[in-house]
């Protein structure tokens, strides 16, 4: 049985060509259903196993995931934030988890460097680490993506060149949300550097509005980070009414899928972003804006492009680019991205679905474990499911997690099944 977060896209592109590979090949019937009403859905099925994208993201995900450990049902997880650093080990294993404990047969983990971190800091968890290679990466191999052309008949705009422009979250270091996680990032970065952040996002809001206003022949894909919180503390402040921009966000032009968006585009940027690697994946060249220069705490991700610290730095690539169909500066870094896609999700060969596949079937030919269920699970279930009833009539706007059609990942097995091929 799968759980996820019924509108991440991220999440279930981690997971499903995985779970249709194991239903095709290995004949295991498997469903999917929103984490929040995970406990009706093990008390009616009684799965053997609970597969998820992302054990510790969340307090609902760490507590499903506990208490189908604790009862005896096997629990394997991928990991949605797979680019470990050496520096954020214990964060990037337990996440909300305070207990020290794993409550998980096996992590299947990006890349064998984030591996060697984890097994280097927690030697006792050796065992429930496992390298498979970054799957929602595979999607890049395996699907199909908006072309230019295309997108821009959809939209309804008439425009030969497209630069798409991912941002960051700056709004994280400003006003209540950041006085309640200070001392995290004073920890992580540190106070200069939180400063800086602060004055980048003016100077870098500034600066994409002299490149929107200086190239009118030319739209700006503005796309807003997902867990944006505050939209008057985003580079994008200020841009969104100009005539050759088009916004994607939570509430704007939602139904855009990142993927799509990268793959429209001419070039891609941003200020720090992981998409990066998506677009090199994409064939796409990428450059980044940093007014303050580059020298800070960060993930290497960044080594892959050339970055600027002005419009007119900017400005000078993207005429490079457009005049001769490449960047030089882009060129030179090739070795250097093809190290950063191996430390970060280990295989580009769109195949790490089927070693995913490889390493769950093992502990689910494992011997079973006695699984006893109490109480608990029936309170807890009773309790979801009064959520789910009161947001479909007296609070219907109260919890939007759970503004979801039941068959949400409809879309998605559709998407992948005739690709999987289960004689590969």
């Amino acid at each position: 049985m799968n759980f996820e977060w019924p509108n991440s896209d991220r999440d279930l592109h981690i997971v499903m060509p995985t779970l249709i590979y194991l239903k095709k090949y290995y004949n295991i019937n498997i469903m999917t259903f929103s984490i929040f009403n995970a406990y009706y859905y093990i008390l009616k099925y009684r799965p053997k196993m609970i597969i998820i994208s992302n054990y510790q993201g969340s307090n609902v995900n760490h507590e499903v995931v506990k208490l189908a450990y604790q009862y005896g049902i096997k629990v394997i997880t991928f990991i949605s934030e797979g680019n470990t650093s050496k520096n954020n080990t214990k964060e990037a294993l337990f996440g909300v988890n305070k207990d020290n404990k794993l409550y998980v047969d096996k992590i299947l983990l990006w890349s064998r460097r984030g591996e060697n971190y984890f097994i280097k800091d927690f030697p006792k968890f050796q065992n429930k680490f496992c390298t498979v290679g970054g799957t929602g990466y595979d999607r890049y191999t395996l699907l199909s993506f908006y072309d230019k052309f295309y997108f821009l008949k959809k939209i309804k705009l008439k425009y030969k060149k497209i630069i798409g422009i991912a941002a960051w979250g700056f709004d994280h270091y400003f006003g209540d949300y950041f006085e309640k996680v200070k001392d995290h990032y004073i920890k992580l970065v540190g106070e200069k550097q939180i400063e800086m952040y602060r004055n980048d996002l003016f100077k870098l809001q500034y600066i994409y509005k002299q490149l929107i206003e200086n190239n009118k022949d030319i739209l700006f894909i503005l796309r807003y980070h997902p867990g944006t919180i505050d939209f008057k503390k985003n580079e994008f402040y200020g841009l969104e009414n100009y005539t050759n921009v088009f916004i994607s966000n939570i509430n704007q032009n939602n139904e855009y899928h990142i993927s799509d968006l990268i793959s429209s585009s001419d070039l891609w940027i941003g200020y720090e972003t992981t998409t990066s690697l998506e677009a090199w994946l994409m064939g796409k060249q990428t450059f980044l804006i940093n007014p303050s220069g580059y020298d800070f705490v960060r993930k290497d991700i960044y080594k892959g492009s050339p970055i600027v610290q002005t419009a007119e730095e900017a400005q000078n690539l993207i005429d490079e680019y457009f005049n001769t169909k490449t960047i030089k500066k882009f060129q030179l870094l090739k070795k250097e991205r093809k190290k950063i896609v191996a430390d970060v999700i280990e295989y580009s060969d769109g195949q790490n679905y089927k070693r995913a596949a490889n390493e769950i079937i093992k502990v689910y030919r494992e011997p079973e474990k006695k699984i006893m269920y109490s109480l608990d699970i029936y309170q807890r279930a009773f309790k979801q499911n009064l959520k789910i009833l009161l947001s479909k009539t007296i609070f219907p706007n109260r919890w939007k997690e759970l503004d979801y059609k039941s068959d949400f990942a409809r879309n998605y097995q559709d998407m992948y099944s005739d690709l999987i091929d289960d004689n590969s």
